[in-house]
């Protein structure tokens, strides 16, 4: 056993925050409360102390803490609890009912002999009905093996350590075991996740060691051989290399095949790996094939049905913290260079948050924590995914906490020096100076209650689980047998947390139990999946025990069911494919399903089956946009999106008399865009290229018979965001058709600044096409306001800028990305409707019907949408309803973003030249809190403000700063302020007399910015289906790309006005890249979407 050792004295705020929750544990209508140890006999601390040999220098992973195994070791019905300790033995609690336990780790020789434990997990490793114990050991101590334990059930209370002899007694640095049957042979194998022994600062991250197995260390994959354990992971296809970092492994059949599969999170700056079941002793690793973002330095992670859908989500937690304070004093993110040095390296898209895996029913996922606002919960372990308040739906709760927290960042710059660090050692100063210098902030868990729509609301205080601590390894179970989830918690130098659910005898929510009774070799049923369905409503569980972080949860599945008053059926699938039904149950009991009663049947399917899809693909061009290498954040320091990649530029036309269709397909910078066309076999053919201005960036353009000659021309706009104002590379042009050859027209005005939006049509009822040109931004000083322009017609092609005369409004308007022109209020003129950054979609009103003079005039706040401020990328205007009337769809930020905007708290972006010297600054706030802050980081602002480095020599003088505490009045006096209020993509239905009313769009269009829409009949019987998509890539790191769009199909339901989205199975949409523009094509064969992607080739659909 080990020696018992001194416990490091708590600061003084964490005593007073013990004492006080002491006395109040908790709101005696909370849905949780705190046991004491004196009321549970459950007195256990993991107590750690370091010393000059051994502490988080020497042993990185020094605080990551302990786990909890909940389980039933002598058959009486009653939840037993294990927990492991660092640097004190493991204890073992036999539950005698009554929420009363007995510590019987002497009498059942489970106390560990090694020095330091990590995780444990129970499962009846050898198939004789008794529950067994795994316990992984590492630490860096010297003298000890690092051996794990495995402790064999005798069936008398006593156990036996048989690691050995079952050839399990691995000595790398383990972090915790997984049981399952990989192979479907009737027994458990296991997977054993390891953390490399090499410090992080010693690798070449050049030279991929992967693929490089590490026989010590590395992560391992164990087949059971009957009484021995093979290492199989080679053949397997298992990593195991030195840069594994594992910190938490999910086992979870992701695609619904019947086999399970893996998720193992990777901390720092390894990827995670995402293991597919071959079904024959193999797996794939495919996470970069379904997976677009991940966290950066994962830790724990677990799975369940989150939507109700029958498929696994997967949570993965990290470090981001929520708090003003906290992310401005301990947060520091990647630069883009380094970021992109990772990805280049084959580290995949890794960035500091929680990540949301949603899984779309293909294998593949949409990363959405920031749409449900589970991202950002601080330094981050276990994540527990139950229903743990019994309303139905599967809740989120997450452990919290770092003793000694090596991030903070003025501890960074000045006491974690190495030269400091070796003057300690060697002059034989106390380490004191050093060590107890680390701030040690407790840090309160998160409990995120599922209301439903995948929206999340943290009610950890309100539950009574907001006590702050340092809090690792975390497990559910029913302790008390009275059908809901209790909480038992292993903390850092403080008592365990152990939390009695409420919820039955608040009477919040009816539950089913199951007890599962499997074959010999799988006794608990490892790897069945139960389905139950009240109403319309599936819930969907997986037998796995282990779970979260270095942990193992209650064996018995639990399933919340809110107000049902009947269960319609259940069905209980074996790993063996044997199947047992049930009808009409009553809620608010245990059940035990047997193996030997289940038969042959049809296993059910998950609640999206799969339909034939709308759309499948048609041949493309032959042809790939390339985007050019310049990186904005060179030059805008201060700003999160790069706006340089916001082409290819695509519009669709008639190239004459016949009829036929061409397209334009810009280029990027140094690209020459070109035009094409398709012939009735589908092929395509280029018909023209114009290398002569491929320096431009080609962003937006129109078709329109500019000269009256019955062919039309085209009109391609320059923009992105580098070049200075002036250049001729930001003159936009227009291409005029002279009989199939293609010529530069000079009869435009001269406009060199960069151009973010084109639309062509008669606004002046004089029989040839206008043309509107909204300009982007002002290069140097993202956010000054800057013009749009109207371009009259002579009707010979040559065109005037009468902005002053017609539409002097539009003079230093805004920053646009869109326009389209549509007689909105049903006078019979052309409306001009716009979008841009930092602005509602505006609407300028003809008023020639009126006057009978043609003048465009604002009516945005009499069309009602004034209050709608947001980021919006582009509008399409149509009848989306067939009432005869113009509706606007509006193509917005999305709400999958670290960015939120509201009409109380909305987003600002402060505009000036801050210092005066020449350069513009941009200081974007949002609300954190009750307050506004800047998004931007200490040392970012004052590389880009020096000036302010006086004022802010240490990151705490900068946390709880607003602009208004940053800046001066006169300072914010002279700058443009611009505020977004409205972040959401929508629909703005006419009243036929051009006043609108908002109507947001479906969620899976909110899952990334969009900038595309068009309008196509896809399913040959109900009205056209309104296609979306969007996506954007370049974003600093500390923003996070937004990737978790493929693209949305959505149909518009008559009977409730609204609209729904198809899962990308039924509409065949799937494009995970960047979409910029789509058109739609009338072909002899019917329509077609062709559908352009940055920096990547175009893609053609049609109807099936």
């Amino acid at each position: 056993m080990r020696n018992q050792q001194k416990v490091i004295t708590l600061l003084t705020a964490l005593t007073l925050i013990t004492f006080f929750w002491g006395c109040n544990p908790g709101n005696k209508n909370s849905l949780f409360e705190k046991m004491s140890g004196s009321r549970t006999g459950i007195e256990f601390e993991n107590n750690l102390e370091y010393d000059r040999d051994f502490n988080i220098y020497q042993y990185r992973n020094f605080y990551n803490g302990g786990g909890v195994a909940i389980g039933d070791i002598n058959n009486d019905g009653l939840m037993d609890v294990y927990f492991t300790a660092n640097m004190d033995s493991n204890r073992l609690y036999l539950n005698k009912g009554n929420f009363q336990f007995e510590d019987i780790t002497s009498k059942a020789g489970v106390w560990g002999d090694r020095a330091w434990s990590t995780g444990v997990s129970m499962a009846d490793v050898n198939g004789d009905g008794l529950i067994d114990i795994y316990v992984c050991n590492s630490g860096d101590v010297s003298g000890d093996n690092k051996q794990n334990e495995l402790f064999i059930n005798n069936g008398d209370m006593t156990f036996t350590d048989r690691a050995m002899q079952y050839g399990i007694a691995d000595a790398g640095f383990s972090t915790q075991a997984s049981f399952f049957d990989y192979d479907k042979d009737g027994d458990l194998d296991f997977y054993l996740l390891n953390n490399s022994y090499r410090a992080i600062g010693s690798f070449n991250l050049q030279l991929n060691e992967r693929f490089t197995r590490d026989e010590v260390g590395g992560d391992k994959l164990y087949r059971n051989d009957g009484d021995h354990f093979t290492d199989v992971s080679v053949e397997a296809g298992i990593y195991g290399s030195v840069i594994g970092f594992g910190l938490g492994v999910t086992v979870s059949d992701i695609n619904r095949d019947g086999w399970q599969d893996l998720y193992v999170s990777n901390d720092f700056f390894e990827r995670d790996y995402l293991y597919i079941n071959n079904q024959d002793g193999t797996f794939i690793e495919s996470l970069e094939g379904n997976v677009s973002s991940i966290s950066g330095a994962s830790m724990g992670s677990d799975a369940a049905d989150v939507n109700h859908d029958g498929y696994a989500d997967i949570f993965v937690t990290e470090m981001l913290p929520e708090p003003e304070e906290r992310v401005k004093t301990v947060t520091t993110f990647e630069n883009w260079d380094k970021y992109q040095y990772n990805v280049k390296n084959g580290y995949y898209h890794q960035f500091t948050r929680n990540m949301f895996q949603l899984n779309n029913g293909d294998t593949s996922f949409s990363e959405i924590g920031r749409l449900t606002g589970v991202e950002a919960t601080d330094w981050s372990w276990a994540a527990l995914m139950a229903d743990l308040d019994q309303n139905g739906n599967t809740d989120l709760f997450i452990a919290n906490g770092i003793y000694q927290d090596l991030t903070d960042m003025d501890y960074i710059n000045y006491y974690s020096n190495p030269e400091l660090f070796q003057t300690v050692l060697r002059d034989d100063k106390p380490v004191d100076i050093l060590f107890e210098s680390i701030p040690s902030v407790p840090v309160a868990n998160y409990a995120y209650s599922n209301e439903g729509e995948l929206r999340f609301e943290n009610r950890a205080q309100e539950w009574g689980l907001g006590e702050p601590g340092f809090s690792n390894g975390s497990a559910y179970g029913d302790l008390d047998n009275d059908g809901d989830l209790d909480l038992v918690i292993n903390n850092v130098n403080m008592p365990a947390f152990v939390y009695r659910n409420r919820a039955n005898e608040q009477g919040r929510g009816g539950w089913l139990q199951v007890r599962l009774e499997g074959p010999e070799g799988n006794t608990q049923g490892i790897g069945a999946q139960l389905s139950v369905w009240t109403a319309d409503t599936l819930h969907w569980r997986e037998q796995m025990l282990q779970r979260g972080f270095q942990s193992s949860v209650d064996p018995r599945l639990h399933v919340g069911l809110g107000g049902a008053s009947m269960v319609d059926s259940l069905a209980i699938v074996w790993p063996d494919g044997k199947v047992e039904r049930r009808y009409e149950i009553a809620p608010n009991q245990a059940l035990t399903l047997h193996w030997q009663q289940a038969g042959e049947g049809q296993a059910p399917t998950p609640g999206r089956e799969p339909a034939r899809a709308l759309l499948g693909k048609a041949q493309a061009p032959d042809w790939s946009h390339t985007e050019n290498p310049f990186v904005d954040f060179d030059r805008d320091r201060l700003a999160f999106h790069m706006r340089s990649t916001e082409g290819p530029a695509v519009c669709a036309g008639q190239a004459g008399a016949d009829g036929r269709q061409i397209v334009y397909l810009g280029g990027a910078r140094d690209q020459a865009g070109g035009i094409w066309q398709q012939d009735g076999q589908g092929e395509w053919s280029r018909l023209a290229t114009f290398p002569g201005q491929a320096v431009s960036e080609d962003v937006a353009c129109v078709f329109l018979d500019a000269d009256g000659d019955g062919d039309e021309e085209v009109y391609v706009a320059s923009g992105g965001n580098e070049f200075g104002i002036g250049a001729s590379a930001l003159h936009d042009r227009l291409y005029v058709n002279q009989g199939g050859e293609w010529e530069l027209s000079s009869g435009l005005p001269a406009m060199a600044m960069p151009t973010g939006a084109v639309a062509a049509g008669d606004w002046d009822g004089d029989g040839d096409i206008d043309l509107f040109v909204g300009e982007r931004l002002r290069p140097f000083a993202y956010g000054r306001a800057v013009d749009a322009h109207l371009l009259v017609n002579d009707g010979t092609g040559v065109f005037e800028d009468k902005t002053a005369s017609f539409a002097p409004e539009l003079t230093a308007s805004g920053l646009y990305t869109g326009g389209q022109w549509a007689d909105v209020d049903g006078d019979g003129d052309l409306d001009l409707i716009t979008a841009g950054e930092w602005s509602p979609i505006r609407v300028y009103a003809n008023q020639q019907a009126q006057t009978g003079r043609a003048q465009l005039e604002e009516v945005t706040a009499e069309a009602g949408l004034e209050p709608y401020s947001g980021w919006w990328n582009q509008v399409l205007v149509a009848d989306l309803d067939g009432d005869g009337d113009e509706d606007i769809v509006g193509l917005n930020h999305g709400l999958n973003s670290r960015f939120r905007a509201s009409f109380e708290r909305p987003a600002s972006l402060w505009v000036s030249d801050f210092d005066g010297n020449g350069s513009t600054e941009q200081v974007l706030s949002t609300w954190n809190g009750e307050d506004a802050y800047p998004m931007v980081l200490r040392h970012d602002l004052v590389n880009q403000l020096p000036g302010l480095k006086k004022k802010y020599l240490k990151y705490e003088a900068y946390k709880g700063q607003t602009v208004h505490d940053i800046f001066t009045p006169e300072q914010l006096e002279r700058a443009e302020h611009l505020e977004a209020r409205s972040l959401e993509s929508a629909v703005f239905w006419n009243d036929g007399s051009g006043r609108f009313s908002r109507q947001v769009l479906p969620q899976p269009v909110q899952y990334a910015p969009m900038y595309a829409a068009a309008l196509m009949q896809a399913d040959r019987q109900g009205a056209r289906e309104l296609f979306v998509g969007g996506n954007l890539w370049e974003v600093k790191p500390e923003a996070g790309r937004y990737d978790a769009s493929k693209g949305v199909v959505l149909q518009l339901e008559e009977s409730t006005h609204s609209w729904r989205a198809l899962d990308h199975r039924q509409s065949g949409l799937e494009e995970q890249g960047q979409i910029r523009g789509m058109v739609v094509l009338q072909t002899p064969n019917g329509p077609q979407l062709l559908i352009a992607l940055n920096n990547n080739t175009p893609v053609v659909y049609k109807p099936k």
